[in-house]
Protein backbone atom coordinates (compact mmCIF):
# COMPACT_ATOMS: atom_id res chain seq x y z
CA UNK A 1 0.00 0.00 0.00
CA UNK A 2 1.45 3.41 -1.40
CA UNK A 3 1.82 5.89 1.67
CA UNK A 4 0.78 9.51 1.01
CA UNK A 5 2.12 12.32 2.61
CA UNK A 6 0.19 15.48 2.84
CA UNK A 7 1.99 18.09 4.42
CA UNK A 8 4.05 15.92 6.03
CA UNK A 9 1.28 13.73 7.55
CA UNK A 10 2.01 10.06 6.56
CA UNK A 11 -1.03 8.70 5.57
CA UNK A 12 -1.13 5.12 4.75
CA UNK A 13 0.89 1.62 5.70
CA UNK A 14 2.42 1.38 9.15
CA UNK A 15 0.26 4.63 10.04
CA UNK A 16 -3.08 4.83 12.47
CA UNK A 17 -5.74 5.83 10.70
CA UNK A 18 -6.31 9.85 10.48
CA UNK A 19 -9.45 11.68 11.55
CA UNK A 20 -10.94 14.53 9.19
CA UNK A 21 -12.62 16.92 11.41
CA UNK A 22 -15.17 19.09 9.17
CA UNK A 23 -15.96 22.68 9.45
CA UNK A 24 -18.45 24.33 7.13
CA UNK A 25 -18.66 27.70 5.52
CA UNK A 26 -22.04 27.15 3.68
CA UNK A 27 -25.63 27.38 5.14
CA UNK A 28 -26.65 24.73 3.52
CA UNK A 29 -25.08 21.98 5.02
CA UNK A 30 -27.08 19.28 7.10
CA UNK A 31 -25.16 19.48 10.15
CA UNK A 32 -25.84 23.10 11.64
CA UNK A 33 -22.94 22.75 14.30
CA UNK A 34 -20.36 22.91 11.48
CA UNK A 35 -21.25 25.93 10.01
CA UNK A 36 -19.53 29.08 10.58
CA UNK A 37 -19.66 32.14 8.40
CA UNK A 38 -17.74 34.25 10.86
CA UNK A 39 -13.99 33.50 10.09
CA UNK A 40 -12.77 34.09 14.29
CA UNK A 41 -15.97 32.04 15.36
CA UNK A 42 -14.86 29.08 12.49
CA UNK A 43 -11.31 29.04 13.77
CA UNK A 44 -12.31 28.68 17.23
CA UNK A 45 -14.58 25.55 16.49
CA UNK A 46 -10.96 24.32 14.41
CA UNK A 47 -9.06 24.65 17.31
CA UNK A 48 -11.74 22.40 19.54
CA UNK A 49 -11.84 19.89 16.64
CA UNK A 50 -7.90 19.95 16.91
CA UNK A 51 -7.86 19.74 20.78
CA UNK A 52 -10.06 16.89 20.54
CA UNK A 53 -8.22 14.88 17.96
CA UNK A 54 -8.43 15.57 14.50
CA UNK A 55 -5.42 15.82 12.44
CA UNK A 56 -7.27 17.10 9.08
CA UNK A 57 -9.40 19.69 8.58
CA UNK A 58 -11.64 19.70 5.41
CA UNK A 59 -13.86 22.88 4.65
CA UNK A 60 -16.49 22.74 2.67
CA UNK A 61 -17.43 25.66 0.58
CA UNK A 62 -20.59 24.41 -0.35
CA UNK A 63 -23.11 21.66 0.39
CA UNK A 64 -23.17 18.47 -1.64
CA UNK A 65 -26.30 17.70 -1.20
CA UNK A 66 -28.45 17.09 -4.58
CA UNK A 67 -31.37 19.15 -3.95
CA UNK A 68 -29.37 22.24 -3.93
CA UNK A 69 -28.18 24.04 -7.22
CA UNK A 70 -24.14 23.67 -7.73
CA UNK A 71 -22.32 26.30 -7.42
CA UNK A 72 -19.61 27.64 -10.12
CA UNK A 73 -16.31 27.91 -9.35
CA UNK A 74 -16.51 31.97 -9.37
CA UNK A 75 -18.91 31.36 -6.61
CA UNK A 76 -16.94 29.32 -4.79
CA UNK A 77 -14.22 31.18 -5.07
CA UNK A 78 -15.99 34.09 -3.06
CA UNK A 79 -16.37 31.66 0.00
CA UNK A 80 -12.73 30.64 -0.39
CA UNK A 81 -11.69 33.83 1.70
CA UNK A 82 -13.88 32.75 4.61
CA UNK A 83 -12.05 29.99 4.76
CA UNK A 84 -8.31 31.62 3.98
CA UNK A 85 -9.01 33.69 6.58
CA UNK A 86 -10.39 31.26 9.01
CA UNK A 87 -7.73 28.80 8.52
CA UNK A 88 -5.07 32.01 9.03
CA UNK A 89 -6.88 32.63 12.87
CA UNK A 90 -6.19 29.00 13.76
CA UNK A 91 -3.97 28.31 16.71
CA UNK A 92 -3.88 24.34 16.55
CA UNK A 93 -1.72 22.36 13.62
CA UNK A 94 -3.69 20.84 10.94
CA UNK A 95 -3.37 19.82 7.86
CA UNK A 96 -5.79 21.83 6.03
CA UNK A 97 -7.91 20.54 2.79
CA UNK A 98 -10.07 22.06 1.03
CA UNK A 99 -13.42 20.94 -0.22
CA UNK A 100 -13.87 21.50 -3.93
CA UNK A 101 -15.04 20.38 -7.38
CA UNK A 102 -12.97 22.88 -9.53
CA UNK A 103 -9.16 23.44 -10.23
CA UNK A 104 -9.24 27.45 -10.19
CA UNK A 105 -10.38 26.89 -6.57
CA UNK A 106 -7.92 24.10 -5.82
CA UNK A 107 -5.05 26.39 -6.92
CA UNK A 108 -5.95 29.68 -4.65
CA UNK A 109 -6.61 27.68 -1.91
CA UNK A 110 -3.37 25.78 -2.13
CA UNK A 111 -1.38 29.11 -3.00
CA UNK A 112 -3.05 30.56 0.42
CA UNK A 113 -2.97 28.40 3.01
CA UNK A 114 -4.25 24.82 2.69
CA UNK A 115 -2.48 21.50 2.42
CA UNK A 116 -4.36 19.59 0.30
CA UNK A 117 -7.81 19.00 -2.01
CA UNK A 118 -10.91 17.35 -1.60
CA UNK A 119 -12.60 16.42 -4.97
CA UNK A 120 -16.18 15.35 -4.24
CA UNK A 121 -16.43 15.29 -7.49
CA UNK A 122 -13.74 12.66 -8.57
CA UNK A 123 -11.85 14.66 -11.08
CA UNK A 124 -14.31 15.70 -13.39
CA UNK A 125 -12.24 18.48 -13.91
CA UNK A 126 -9.59 17.15 -15.66
CA UNK A 127 -7.55 20.05 -14.30
CA UNK A 128 -7.47 19.45 -10.83
CA UNK A 129 -5.30 16.85 -10.66
CA UNK A 130 -2.66 18.51 -12.56
CA UNK A 131 -3.12 21.59 -10.42
CA UNK A 132 -2.39 19.51 -6.92
CA UNK A 133 0.42 17.34 -9.33
CA UNK A 134 2.05 20.91 -9.50
CA UNK A 135 1.97 21.95 -5.58
CA UNK A 136 3.07 18.23 -4.76
CA UNK A 137 -0.40 18.09 -2.66
CA UNK A 138 -2.71 15.02 -1.59
CA UNK A 139 -5.82 14.96 -3.09
CA UNK A 140 -8.85 12.68 -2.07
CA UNK A 141 -10.42 11.42 -5.24
CA UNK A 142 -14.37 10.80 -4.79
CA UNK A 143 -15.91 8.12 -6.84
CA UNK A 144 -18.01 9.93 -9.06
CA UNK A 145 -18.88 10.33 -12.94
CA UNK A 146 -17.46 12.87 -14.92
CA UNK A 147 -19.34 15.29 -14.18
CA UNK A 148 -19.00 18.65 -11.95
CA UNK A 149 -23.17 18.43 -11.25
CA UNK A 150 -23.20 14.71 -10.72
CA UNK A 151 -20.51 13.87 -7.48
CA UNK A 152 -21.24 10.50 -6.08
CA UNK A 153 -23.83 9.03 -8.39
CA UNK A 154 -22.38 5.98 -8.89
CA UNK A 155 -24.33 2.80 -6.88
CA UNK A 156 -22.72 -0.13 -8.59
CA UNK A 157 -19.75 -1.43 -6.44
CA UNK A 158 -18.25 -2.34 -9.48
CA UNK A 159 -18.75 0.79 -11.44
CA UNK A 160 -17.33 2.65 -8.02
CA UNK A 161 -14.06 0.38 -7.83
CA UNK A 162 -13.35 1.42 -11.14
CA UNK A 163 -13.83 4.75 -10.97
CA UNK A 164 -10.98 5.13 -8.66
CA UNK A 165 -8.94 3.70 -10.41
CA UNK A 166 -9.02 6.16 -12.96
CA UNK A 167 -6.64 9.05 -13.56
CA UNK A 168 -4.69 8.77 -10.19
CA UNK A 169 -1.47 11.35 -9.07
CA UNK A 170 0.68 9.85 -7.32
CA UNK A 171 -0.73 11.73 -4.29
CA UNK A 172 -4.19 10.49 -4.21
CA UNK A 173 -6.88 9.64 -1.51
CA UNK A 174 -9.11 7.37 -3.16
CA UNK A 175 -13.28 7.99 -0.92
CA UNK A 176 -15.95 5.19 -2.12
CA UNK A 177 -18.47 8.14 -1.64
CA UNK A 178 -21.03 6.59 0.60
CA UNK A 179 -24.23 8.45 1.50
CA UNK A 180 -27.18 9.66 -0.87
CA UNK A 181 -25.63 11.56 -3.68
CA UNK A 182 -28.65 10.29 -6.05
CA UNK A 183 -31.54 9.18 -6.59
CA UNK A 184 -30.86 5.99 -7.99
CA UNK A 185 -28.34 5.54 -5.40
CA UNK A 186 -30.05 2.77 -2.41
CA UNK A 187 -29.01 1.94 1.24
CA UNK A 188 -28.28 -1.72 -0.06
CA UNK A 189 -26.10 -0.28 -2.89
CA UNK A 190 -23.80 2.01 0.65
CA UNK A 191 -24.26 -1.76 2.74
CA UNK A 192 -22.64 -3.56 -0.48
CA UNK A 193 -20.09 -0.78 -0.61
CA UNK A 194 -18.98 -1.44 3.12
CA UNK A 195 -19.09 -5.29 2.88
CA UNK A 196 -16.73 -5.26 0.05
CA UNK A 197 -14.54 -2.26 1.52
CA UNK A 198 -11.03 -4.88 1.97
CA UNK A 199 -11.05 -4.91 -1.55
CA UNK A 200 -10.33 -1.37 -2.57
CA UNK A 201 -6.92 -2.18 -1.03
CA UNK A 202 -6.13 -3.48 -4.28
CA UNK A 203 -5.95 0.42 -5.86
CA UNK A 204 -2.69 0.46 -3.48
CA UNK A 205 -3.61 4.09 -2.59
CA UNK A 206 -5.12 5.48 1.18
CA UNK A 207 -8.49 5.23 1.54
CA UNK A 208 -10.60 7.86 3.27
CA UNK A 209 -14.10 6.62 4.41
CA UNK A 210 -16.79 9.44 5.67
CA UNK A 211 -19.79 7.68 6.93
CA UNK A 212 -20.71 9.50 10.17
CA UNK A 213 -24.41 9.23 10.98
CA UNK A 214 -25.42 8.34 6.86
CA UNK A 215 -29.14 7.04 6.49
CA UNK A 216 -27.54 3.15 5.68
CA UNK A 217 -26.67 2.71 9.19
CA UNK A 218 -29.30 4.42 10.28
CA UNK A 219 -31.71 1.94 9.47
CA UNK A 220 -29.98 -1.25 10.45
CA UNK A 221 -30.38 0.49 14.24
CA UNK A 222 -34.31 2.40 13.01
CA UNK A 223 -32.30 5.68 14.41
CA UNK A 224 -32.74 9.28 13.29
CA UNK A 225 -29.38 11.32 12.85
CA UNK A 226 -29.53 12.36 16.59
CA UNK A 227 -29.35 8.64 17.83
CA UNK A 228 -26.75 7.01 15.22
CA UNK A 229 -23.57 7.89 16.59
CA UNK A 230 -23.32 4.51 18.49
CA UNK A 231 -23.64 2.53 15.14
CA UNK A 232 -20.96 5.24 13.08
CA UNK A 233 -18.75 4.03 16.08
CA UNK A 234 -19.20 0.28 15.43
CA UNK A 235 -19.22 0.67 11.74
CA UNK A 236 -15.68 3.09 11.81
CA UNK A 237 -13.66 0.34 13.54
CA UNK A 238 -15.15 -2.26 11.09
CA UNK A 239 -13.69 0.11 8.20
CA UNK A 240 -10.44 0.49 9.94
CA UNK A 241 -10.07 -2.80 10.28
CA UNK A 242 -11.18 -3.64 6.84
CA UNK A 243 -8.28 -0.65 5.38
CA UNK A 244 -9.56 2.97 6.26
CA UNK A 245 -6.74 5.44 6.17
CA UNK A 246 -8.81 8.36 6.69
CA UNK A 247 -12.00 8.83 8.27
CA UNK A 248 -13.48 12.14 7.71
CA UNK A 249 -16.24 13.10 10.66
CA UNK A 250 -18.34 15.70 12.90
CA UNK A 251 -17.85 13.66 15.75
CA UNK A 252 -13.91 13.69 16.41
CA UNK A 253 -12.82 12.83 19.99
CA UNK A 254 -15.76 9.65 19.81
CA UNK A 255 -14.52 8.61 16.34
CA UNK A 256 -10.84 8.82 17.20
CA UNK A 257 -11.38 6.28 20.18
CA UNK A 258 -13.13 3.84 17.32
CA UNK A 259 -10.77 4.10 15.21
CA UNK A 260 -7.77 3.33 17.54
CA UNK A 261 -9.88 0.62 18.31
CA UNK A 262 -10.17 -1.17 14.53
CA UNK A 263 -6.30 -0.31 14.27
CA UNK A 264 -5.29 -2.15 18.04
CA UNK A 265 -7.50 -5.28 17.92
CA UNK A 266 -8.23 -5.49 14.44
CA UNK A 267 -6.54 -7.34 11.35
CA UNK A 268 -6.15 -4.88 9.43
CA UNK A 269 -2.19 -5.19 8.67
CA UNK A 270 -3.60 -8.91 7.40
CA UNK A 271 -5.39 -6.81 4.18
CA UNK A 272 -1.84 -4.85 3.17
Amino acid sequence: MQTVEAAGLPIGDGHPARIMGVLNVSDQSPYEPSVFADPADAAAYVDELIDEGAEIIDVGLESANKRFEVLSAAEERERLDTAIETIERVTGEAVFSIETRYHEVAAAALDATFDMVNDVCGFADPELPRVCKAHDAAVVKMASPPDLERPGALADVDDIYDALTENLTGKTIIDPAFGGWSEDKTLDDDRETFRRLAAFGAIDRPMLVSINRKNFLGEIVGRETDGRLPASLAATALAVERGADVIRTHDVAETRDAARIGDTLGDRAALR
